[in-house]
């Protein structure tokens, strides 16, 4: 009797910037809506893991072999584990293969009233990610080298949806800078330091910051050892129907 070949579509992230700031909210939205720890609510986050992140429908998820599955369980932890640095500019390109720049607001230290009004509102939940990095993130209009211009700020609501689609690396980056800010880091040296620092010193600082003030993160910076965390369940899976 001849074996069956089961073949399966499926896109394998290899790095942070593979992954989209959406897909970091609906994997947040799943594991916050599973209720008390059991192994079923376990096995339902890692299939919607794989969903999420790869692409594979949950029947499909099934049919992996396991060590495939263990493979791609793997490869996400290590994406998930990436640093990330302030990234200040980042580009869409649209279905028609146009090329649109959008660069962070560059006089953060200057923010005005109303923008800083609807970034801090929508910093207070991670749902809302997308709006707050609409209110920091605009279509660049004039560039020289490093220094740029953009888009006078109109309403979150213009670029909204864009940003349901940029890159996660970009995003949590932006979120972590923009948390640190709001730790009374309004001393230009020490702001200028930070953007120097290598990922490993910056990450380091971080640490330093939530040590002293003795909190995590809050809910709309979502750190990426929140995210890996729910997934290292993955790595103590022991078995899967194929």
């Amino acid at each position: 009797m001849m074996e069956k070949t089961i073949k399966l579509s499926f896109k394998v992230p290899t790095k942070l910037s593979d992954l989209t700031l959406g897909q970091l909210q609906r994997f947040r939205q799943v594991t916050d809506q599973v209720g008390e720890k059991s192994q079923e609510s376990e096995d339902f986050i890692k299939l919607k893991a794989l969903e999420i992140f790869c692409g594979l429908e949950l029947k499909e998820s099934y049919k992996l072999p396991l060590s495939t599955f263990d493979s791609l369980v793997e490869n996400i932890n290590k994406v998930l584990a990436e640093p990330t640095p302030l990234v200040h500019r980042f580009t869409f390109r649209g279905t028609n293969g146009v090329e649109v720049e959008f660069g962070m607001q560059p006089r953060i230290n200057e923010i005005p009233l109303g923008e800083f009004g609807d970034l801090d509102e929508y910093m207070k939940d991670f749902s809302f990610a997308h709006r707050a990095m609409a209110v920091l993130f605009r279509p660049i209009i004039n560039s020289y080298k490093d220094m740029y211009e953009i888009e006078e700020y109109e309403s979150s609501d213009k670029y909204a949806d864009y940003m349901l689609h940029m890159p996660a690396n970009v995003a949590l980056g932006a979120m972590v800078f923009f948390y640190l800010l709001g730790m009374k880091l309004s001393n230009h040296t020490i702001l200028y330091s930070l953007q120097q620092m290598s990922p490993e010193e910056r990450l380091q600082a971080e640490s330093r910051f939530l040590e002293q003030n003795g909190v995590g993160i809050n809910q709309f910076t979502l750190s990426l050892e929140e995210i890996s965390s729910n997934l290292m369940k993955l790595r103590n899976f022991q078995s899967i129907s194929v």
